[in-house]
């Protein structure tokens, strides 16, 4: 069985690769920097040291190669090979989708009805039926059939933190939790279903996609906005901030209350799930670098991500989200001289101001009462900025 991962980077290597070598899999990795491109074939492996509070493992993961992106052969290697997954980031999506179709193109070419199954594993809801509907956009529709017959789209949820051990694009070297859970519907399947180790299979996946995407994103974005207010640097120095803990953690009370509510969650199993995300961001091995989680800030204030559809569904069930609202100002103020989006941000709340901002990043229809909560922690944020050096503001 061969196996094409888009995305050769630390949840590439250190949970998706990985996972699909110990499988069985022959891994080709396929990512738009060179050196890693050339590092994986030069070495054929790389080492994950996966640590749990109290121990660690080191696995080393062969049978791989990899090829750049935009590599003509590329296409071949879709046509020929058994999966596909990702995990490129939602914004890279667009672009996979057109490399995905002309290989798809020459597999009906080569004649081939050998089931080809596609697993986006990205932070979105149904990140794959959305890969699907861009590959269709581009693929002509003497095409569709057999896309239909021949190729599955599998949504999934993912959840495990591998944090940045170092900036070296050409150490192939992970750190991964010892945590992680892949979860993927069933019915979506093309053919017969991959065994793939610990991969769990479910027909109610948008509990579980929602349960991550509310909670240990939610939970995740908010400590690295607030803690880069603070001047944090790690998600471990966040948290231990006791006012930052309390706000992080009533955020994700006040989003599961919503999980509660839709899905008739046991209210005490989802409070312990919250609890062992808090232990999870605890652990010192796991450091995790807040400007890499609260990069993109324009994507995770979409109307469908982790910071804004838990305030619109809390205002759809007449739940508080006052605590969801702080985190969702944190990232309006996010500024990084490095980071485009919020380089946007920040020039359009200047342009056009706060409310006209908040409006347009988020595209959601939020009602006066949401827009006034985010905008007025907002404004606490710059006027407490203002007045007192010790950011205190929280």
């Amino acid at each position: 069985m061969k196996a094409l991962h888009f995305g050769a980077g630390n949840i590439g290597r250190g949970f998706i690769g990985k996972t699909l070598s110990e499988s069985g899999f022959e891994v080709i990795f396929a990512d738009l920097n060179q050196d890693i491109v050339n590092a994986i074939n030069n070495n054929k492996e790389y080492s994950v040291k996966t640590v749990s509070c109290n121990r660690y493992k080191i696995t080393n993961i062969k049978n791989i190669t990899a090829i750049n992106v935009n590599d003509l052969d590329i296409f071949k290697k879709i046509s020929s090979v058994d999966l596909i997954t990702t995990a490129v980031g939602v914004n890279a999506l667009n672009n996979l989708a057109n490399i995905i179709a002309k290989g798809i193109i020459l597999k009906v070419q080569n004649e081939s009805v050998i089931p080809l199954n596609i697993i986006a594993c990205e932070n979105k809801i149904k990140a794959s039926s959305f890969l699907k509907k861009e590959v269709l956009k581009i693929l002509p529709i003497r095409y569709h059939n057999y896309l239909s017959e021949c190729v599955g789209f599998i949504d999934c949820s993912i959840d495990t933190i591998i944090p940045l051990v170092n900036y070296n694009k050409c150490d192939l070297f992970v750190i991964a939790e010892e945590f992680k859970e892949w979860i993927v519907n069933i019915h979506q399947f093309k053919g017969t279903i991959p065994k793939i180790i610990d991969m769990q299979f479910s027909d109610n996946l948008n509990l579980f996609i929602e349960r991550k995407l509310f909670t240990l994103n939610t939970g995740h974005a908010i400590a690295a906005y607030l803690g880069l207010i603070k001047k944090y640097r790690t998600i471990q120095e966040a948290i231990k901030d006791p006012k930052i803990r309390i706000i992080v953690q009533s955020a994700m009370q006040e989003s599961g209350a919503i999980l509660i509510k839709r899905y008739n969650l046991n209210q005490n199993d989802h409070l312990d799930y919250i609890k062992k995300i808090f232990f999870r961001f605890e652990n010192s091995i796991l450091s995790d670098c807040l400007e890499r989680i609260a990069r993109n800030p324009i994507q995770k204030l979409g109307k469908e991500e982790r910071l804004i559809k838990p305030i619109l569904d809390s205002i759809q069930y007449k739940l508080p989200y006052s605590h969801l609202s702080k985190g969702a100002a944190a990232a309006l103020h996010y500024c990084n001289p490095n980071d485009l989006e919020s380089i946007k941000i920040s020039s359009l709340i200047k342009k056009i101001g706060i409310k006209k901002t908040l409006i347009k990043i988020c595209s959601a229809s939020l009602n006066e009462e949401g827009i006034y909560s985010i905008i007025s922690s907002y404004n606490t944020i710059v006027k407490e900025l203002k007045e007192i050096e010790s950011y205190n503001f929280i």
